[in-house]
């Protein structure tokens, strides 16, 4: 199979699974905050965040490290599985331990504690699933990856939804979290036995070799876990639980809204990887379409939630989330942003560029606490609402590195008519933005719909998508139909 189609293929399951997971999510937000309350989803939030960054931490870089070694060298898959997972664990006791010097150095709540313990259970099964997550990835085998999220989402979501209707509290809903992540954990590593035997093998020099090549894919982890989670951290240092549930309900609809990039770099990611070392002509070919891709996606999305964002938050949270509103609209314009550095971030790591990425998160991180510990503050001063410091910092910070990633892409790699085309897709993103914006009081379905049409039509007058990429999205999403219509059968 061509790279071409590998990619498609591969993107058509993701997409279809991301679909499928991104309403099964969203279905849960909808009930989390209106039968939890702003406090309870203030501390689920942050616990999530908290865990992220131990998670990071415990994979070592090595997911990344994984998916790349074994899409260039796939017979080594068995060693560094197990050698990977081995260390996750070790990594992960360590981080339990500095957890509980955490939470009680700071005197957080008894409640606040127990949730996150519960879901530090829930953390170390994905942590470790996330190792055979890494190899299928390599092996360029999004089918079952796909199939583990889904599963593992519909539990969340089914068990979740009928424990909040019975009257649950957060550490119940929090432990429903453990019992999907043990859906994942099983389905991976099920089917990654049936593709490839998987003889147990560890050894300190292979757990040598994945610290010492894990190190710059960490650093640049932690960096993008810390840069991420910074704000709900700060937030709750600084204001309280309610101000984190304003801003963690909106961050929680950006993240779901990432699942585009998410999907096409997952795809893109083992080709490139290859491309670098066999075929560097083809590697340039593919920078281009994926950043056109990148640019024509990320306009309609992020300007389109700047429009809707007030009424979204409203409609799906309720009133006590109106707060919620401006943060999210804030959060279009970093979705933009966004999906451009998750391209750049993938194709430098692709390129053995790691090191250089990792300093500009590292710069950006830095940047984040003062702006976070100046702009937080302030706008809890002025506006009452500090979630709203967060999402400025973020437009900065996001921007900077959009910035220093295209400077850091090899010379050549992208060229003018790549910068035509963004300059043009921006004008059609403008128009699509005031003529939805007139109709934006109106029901939430209007305004998508009417942005939809003109942004499509733009696309069409301005000549935005050549016939070759128009005929594989086509493709593509007749693919995304067939994965989805045997599903909504089942």
């Amino acid at each position: 199979m061509s790279n071409r189609k590998t990619i498609a293929k591969n993107a058509a399951v993701l997409m279809g699974s991301q679909v499928l997971t991104w309403g099964m999510t969203l279905l849960l937000t909808i009930f989390l905050p209106r039968y939890l309350g702003a406090s309870a989803i203030g501390k689920f939030h942050f616990s999530t965040s908290v865990w992220a960054i131990v998670a990071i931490i415990a994979t070592f870089g090595m997911d990344t490290l994984l998916t790349k070694e074994i899409a260039r060298h796939p017979e080594r898959l068995p060693t560094l599985l197990w050698n990977s997972a081995v260390l996750r664990l070790g990594l992960f006791g360590l981080g339990w331990l500095g957890m509980i010097l955490f939470l009680n150095a700071f005197g957080y709540p008894t409640e606040t504690r127990q949730v996150v313990y519960v879901m530090g259970a829930a953390s170390l099964l994905w942590l470790v699933s996330g190792a055979a997550q890494s190899a299928l990835q390599g092996l360029e085998r999004m089918e079952f990856n796909s199939l583990g999220m889904v599963l593992s989402k519909l539990v969340n979501t089914v068990v979740g939804i009928a424990l909040l209707l019975a009257g649950q509290g957060v550490l119940i809903i929090a432990a429903v979290g453990g019992l999907a992540a043990l859906v994942n954990f099983a389905v991976q590593f099920y089917f990654l036995r049936r593709i490839t035997p998987l003889p147990f093998h560890v050894n300190l020099t292979e757990m040598r070799h994945l610290l010492r090549a894990g190190l710059p894919y960490l650093f640049s982890a932690i960096f993008l876990v810390v840069y991420m989670q910074f704000d709900i951290v700060i937030i709750s240092l600084l204001i309280d639980d309610r101000a984190v549930g304003w801003y963690g309900a909106a961050d929680q609809l950006f993240g779901t809204l990432l699942f585009v990039p998410t999907v096409l770099m997952t795809a893109v990611f083992p080709t490139i990887s290859r491309q670098f070392i066999t075929d560097p002509d083809a590697l340039a070919r593919t920078t281009r379409k994926s950043f056109d891709l990148s640019v024509l996606l990320s306009l309609p999305v992020g300007l389109g939630t700047l429009v809707v964002a007030d009424q979204a938050v409203v409609l799906l949270f309720g009133e006590e989330f109106a707060p919620s509103g401006p943060i999210l609209a804030l959060m279009g314009i970093v979705l933009i942003l966004t999906y451009l550095n998750v391209f750049l971030g993938q194709f430098l790591i692709s390129m053995d560029r790691q090191n250089q990425w990792t300093a500009v998160m590292a710069v950006a991180t830095l940047a984040t606490l003062p702006l976070d510990l100046w702009l937080i503050p302030l706008c809890e001063r002025t506006f009452g609402n500090g979630g709203l410091g967060g999402a400025i910092s973020f437009i900065i910070t996001e921007f900077l590195m959009m910035v220093a990633g295209l400077f850091l892409l090899p010379r050549g790699i992208l060229q003018r008519a790549n910068a035509w085309l963004a300059v043009r897709a921006i004008f059609a993103g403008l128009v699509m933005t005031g003529t939805a914006w007139l109709v934006r009081q109106q029901f939430i379905v209007l305004p998508i719909l009417v942005g939809t049409l003109v942004y499509a039509g733009m696309l069409w007058l301005l000549r935005l998508i050549p016939a070759e990429d128009a005929a594989l999205l086509r493709d593509l999403t007749r693919a995304v139909l067939r994965r989805l219509r045997p599903a909504s059968q089942e």
